[in-house]
């Protein structure tokens, strides 16, 4: 009989050899051998999985040179466009977590990872980009209309992308307007409202009839299976327009500089946290201005 154990190595050795993160994250999150939220997972380890079935290498037997290979491919997107410091570090960890399970299955005893460099974390005082920029980036993205609802919701509410990619159309409600967002209901802004609406009929939705809502339930609202997806078509747009790439990380960034709101339309529960990214919000405008 089959040790439970070596079995569950055996799958997650074939999701290796297939360069299949779902599967290896899911697996690997049902045997309560990994933490966190695996849709993030799988997107921090997909460029890693995809590098390595490419070139053959092994992940369990990593070659001499592997700290410099995995620098290279955890600098590049899917894409090709550059990794910020955070994603690097984002991938990094999502690797270190997935070799100290491999550990607990007894795949490898020691750690690869073992003085491997970390990227410098981005500082909270980099530049944003400029509100011109993000209007002409919306202008841009009009003609793709899942583009422009997703970069509506980062700018004006702040939405983080990992949930923005979750989000299902029973979240919103067409009638007021609003935007079930965790535990609080977001009262969007008219621009994203529309947005929404203009996105929510192509999906199916007649607001003459509004039973047809509920066949709209249990769809996802965006197209993007991956934040790595979500950077590809902002990328392809902003080259497009000849506008500078701006990641979605940035663009929600921007949004308390540009959009303060109220707390209930940044999310934010407590007007305490509120105020308080407020106030280093205004901190980082006054610290751009000053170097301008």
């Amino acid at each position: 009989m089959t040790h439970p154990h070596d079995q569950l190595a055996q799958q997650v050795t074939q999701a290796l050899r297939d360069a299949d993160p779902d599967t290896l994250i899911t697996t690997l999150h049902h045997a309560d051998l990994l933490q966190g939220t695996p849709a993030q997972h799988i997107s921090n380890l997909k460029p890693i999985l995809h590098a390595a079935h490419r070139d053959h290498l092994s992940l369990l037997r990593p070659p001499p040179d592997f700290h410099p290979w995995l620098h290279t491919i955890l600098a590049t997107n899917l894409d090709g466009s550059s990794a910020k410091p955070n994603t690097r570090n984002a991938r990094i960890s999502t690797l270190r977590a997935l070799y100290k399970a491999f550990r607990r299955l007894a795949l490898l005893t020691g750690d690869p990872l073992i003085d491997f460099q970390t990227a410098t974390a981005e500082r909270a005082d980099d530049p944003l980009p400029t509100r011109d920029d993000l209007d002409h980036l919306l202008k841009a993205a009009h003609k793709d209309p899942a583009l422009h609802a997703a970069i509506l919701l980062l700018w004006h509410h702040a939405l983080p992308a990992s949930i923005l990619l979750r989000l299902k159309w029973s979240a919103f409600t067409p009638e007021d307007g609003t935007l079930l967002r965790g535990d609080l209901i977001t009262p969007l802004t008219p621009q994203t409202e529309a947005a929404l609406t203009r996105l929510h009929q192509r999906a199916g939705y007649d607001p003459l009839y509004p039973d047809t809502h509920g066949r709209t339930e249990d769809l996802r609202m965006f197209p993007y299976d991956t934040q790595d997806a979500l950077r590809l078509r902002l990328r392809q747009v902003t080259r497009d327009a000849d506008l500078p790439f701006i990641p979605p990380g940035m663009i929600r960034r921007a949004a308390l500089r540009d959009h303060p709101g109220t707390p209930q339309t940044l999310g934010y529960t407590r007007d305490k946290d509120y105020r308080k990214a407020l106030r280093h919000a205004q901190s980082i405008v006054d610290h751009s201005h000053l170097r301008d």
